[in-house]
């Protein structure tokens, strides 16, 4: 209480309570008010509650009138639409033709720096659709987190493996230290990025790659296949691919185990 009073501070002793005062206020007796039954430091209280609501209705009056000036301002009627922005937003993911969509447009490099906000939103449902229901895999968080609770960039780390020639290439020539530094994390961050790639990625990649390819022959086949009319070829191909395609996923699903020493094996 002593030091209280020598910092300025008034301190009211009323037997084993005492009430503090800021320096220079003037002491109020904590009535009732017979009136509204409230004492003077409630009374207080809701006046100053209330000037607080009132100054907040205020403020937000004052910004909504000054966000719809705003935009008027900027007659956005008169702008061109960008349609490619709206058929990112519309991109839904039920198969895999879908997921490759998404992957052939991320071919351009230039593409995905004008639209990453938006692609790295689309590029986490993708995968959420791929690992969880095409894969099985339900033990995976998406997006995953490193162990500083920092988000893990899977769009970013999916486009830096690509631009230093896969991941093969990046394993063999000791680049994740290289390429993780890049994308602004430590050099320590190396192998926890490898495996994040190897969990995530990995199998993602490998089956792009393996529908290109399966596309390819198809396409090959179906021209210089001359026997027979063209739907019933197209059928038969297509029921080979459908079983091929299961026979892949369950191929690469074996690598897509959720133990470390698993994933090393990628």
């Amino acid at each position: 209480m002593d030091q209280l009073t020598l910092q300025g501070y008034t301190v009211k002793k009323s037997g084993d309570t005492c009430t503090i005062y800021p320096m220079f206020s003037a002491q109020n007796t904590n009535s009732v008010n017979n009136i509204t039954g409230l004492a003077k430091e409630e009374e207080i209280g809701m006046k100053e509650k209330q000037r607080v609501i009132d100054q907040s209705a205020v403020n937000d009056e004052y910004k909504k009138n000054y966000l719809n000036s705003y935009f008027e301002d900027l007659n956005l009627s008169s702008q061109e639409l960008d349609w490619i922005l709206m058929i990112i937003h519309a991109m839904e993911f039920h198969e895999f033709s879908h997921c490759k969509s998404l992957l052939d447009m991320m071919e351009d490099g230039e593409f995905v720096f004008k639209y990453k906000h938006e692609l790295e939103i689309k590029f986490e449902e993708m995968l959420n659709w791929f690992i969880n229901v095409k894969l099985g895999i339900s033990t995976r968080p998406i997006p995953p987190y490193a162990s500083d609770s920092r988000k893990v960039d899977l769009l970013g780390l999916y486009m830096v493996v690509k631009r230093d020639g896969g991941y093969i290439n990046v394993t063999d020539n000791n680049l994740w230290v290289v390429l993780v530094k890049d994308m602004g994390y430590e050099y320590h961050d190396g192998e926890f990025m490898r495996i994040m790639y190897t969990m995530y990625l990995n199998v993602l990649v490998y089956y792009y790659k393996f529908k290109a390819v399966q596309k390819r022959v198809f396409d090959k086949e179906v021209v210089e296949q001359d026997d027979g009319p063209l739907d019933s070829r197209h059928e038969r191909r297509k029921s080979d691919g459908d079983l091929q395609d299961e026979e892949t996923i369950q191929h690469y699903a074996l690598f897509a185990g959720n133990e470390r020493e698993g994933a090393k094996k990628m």
